[in-house]
């Protein structure tokens, strides 16, 4: 029989002995490796879905305001804007305000909003999955917006009020429908509170209404309110951004909140890192505990191996394999622990609006290649560990060993 066999049949013999090792390190791995799998998982979503993103590759040119030498954003500076180096697309956002009445007698004043496919709003309820490019006449608005809850009036009509330029300081009240097709988490505010995202023809018809221009010249005089210019990479950002104000045009880059993982993942994967060195501790300190123990109530046991022609080293690498197989099993069954800990903790977390993008899917474990070395780390901290009572125990002569037996 051989060392590795020898020393596989001893772990079978003793795995009760050997009960508490498993429990200590399989627990503390699964602890560990659950928070890092979340943690992983959320920084793979936001390294996929945010850093490369378009919001991320976003350069935002607001309108002038009280500056005589800057031109307007109108449709001649999308073409401008578009034909710089390093620029996807250029997104314009033109707004129009307008009343909401509801048939229980609310009104509700929202701001008619151009879609911009490099900010879309987190649709919370919608009448079909795809909703954008919004048809003429319909509408996606907060999900609640003054008090008022909207979100019951998705799919139906709904009266409008809009304003028609008549005179400096004088309107006059233009009626019409729109559909609600959808809404949005409210807390969602880039492009102003209460924004309702709007056809461009209907949200530039309004628009010119109100202004008192016609609408097939409105965005040729007045222009948009806004426009976002998309650098193709996340590295052009700079580039392009000096390229846009050289023209004259106040550009910044749009403010990323989500370049950091929120605060509660943020503790998660710090919990993680945290445990990865109690685990090493724990793991290293149980492993000599238990093969110190062992290998006194094991002193006859040795000295017959020592006596039958085992020479130290063999001796030595019995006792440090068999504290690596519990290692190892310890490992894969705090693996399959940390599998379901990761499940229940996926539950919790995607009650939260604003964790739920991060946590997608069940089985949130660290990368294969990530979890590999973990598990590896485990065995050699747990082998270590043993090494030195194990080195004491082989190094004993046969004649000391076996004297009590």
């Amino acid at each position: 029989m051989n060392v590795f066999s020898l020393a596989t049949a001893n772990v079978r013999a003793l795995r009760r002995r050997l009960f508490g090792l498993v429990a200590l390190v399989s627990v503390a791995a699964a602890v560990c490796l659950a928070a890092l799998g979340i943690a992983d998982r959320a920084q793979g979503a936001t390294d996929s879905g945010v850093k490369e993103s378009s919001a991320n590759r976003s350069i935002t040119v607001d309108r002038p305001d009280g500056r005589s030498d800057t031109p307007q954003l109108t449709d001649r500076t999308v073409e401008r804007l578009a034909r710089l180096p390093h620029v996807e697309s250029v997104q314009h956002r033109a707004q129009a305000s307008f009343g909401l009445l509801t048939e229980a007698g609310d009104t509700v004043l929202l701001y008619a909003t151009t879609y911009r496919p490099a900010m879309p709003p987190p649709v919370t309820k919608s009448v079909r999955k795809d909703l954008f490019p919004l048809r003429p006449g319909e509408i996606v608005a907060p999900a609640r917006s003054q008090g008022v809850d909207l979100s019951a009036l998705v799919g139906r009509e709904i009266e409008t009020e809009t304003t028609r330029f008549v005179r400096p300081g004088e309107g006059t009240g233009v009626s019409g429908q729109v559909r609600l097709v959808g809404v949005y988490d409210p807390t969602w505010q880039l492009d102003n509170v209460d924004a309702a995202y709007a056809a461009d023809s209907t949200v530039i018809r309004w628009a010119a209404q109100r202004a008192g221009v016609q609408e097939e010249n409105y965005l040729r005089t007045v222009g948009y309110d806004q426009l976002t210019v998309v650098a193709r990479t996340a590295a052009d950002v700079p580039g392009v951004m000096r390229s846009v104000q050289r023209l004259g045009y106040p550009a910044v880059t749009l403010q990323q909140q989500l370049d950091e993982l929120p605060a509660v993942l943020e503790l998660i994967r710090m919990v993680g890192q945290v445990l990865l060195g109690v685990l090493g501790v724990l793991a290293f300190v149980g492993a000599v505990t238990v093969t110190g123990a062992l290998s006194r109530q094991r002193a006859q046991e040795i000295g017959i191996l020592k006596a039958v022609g085992f020479r130290t080293r063999a001796v030595l690498t019995m006792l440090v394999t068999e504290m690596a197989l519990v290692g190892a099993v310890a490992a894969l069954l705090g693996t399959v622990l940390a599998a379901v800990l990761g499940g229940g903790a996926v539950a919790v977390l995607r009650r939260s609006a604003d964790l739920a993008p991060y946590v997608k899917g069940w089985v949130l474990l660290p990368s294969a290649g990530t979890l590999l070395l973990l598990l590896v780390l485990t065995v050699l901290v747990v082998a270590v560990g043993s090494l030195a009572p194990a080195r004491k125990a082989a190094r004993k002569p046969p004649t000391d060993a076996m004297k009590d037996w």
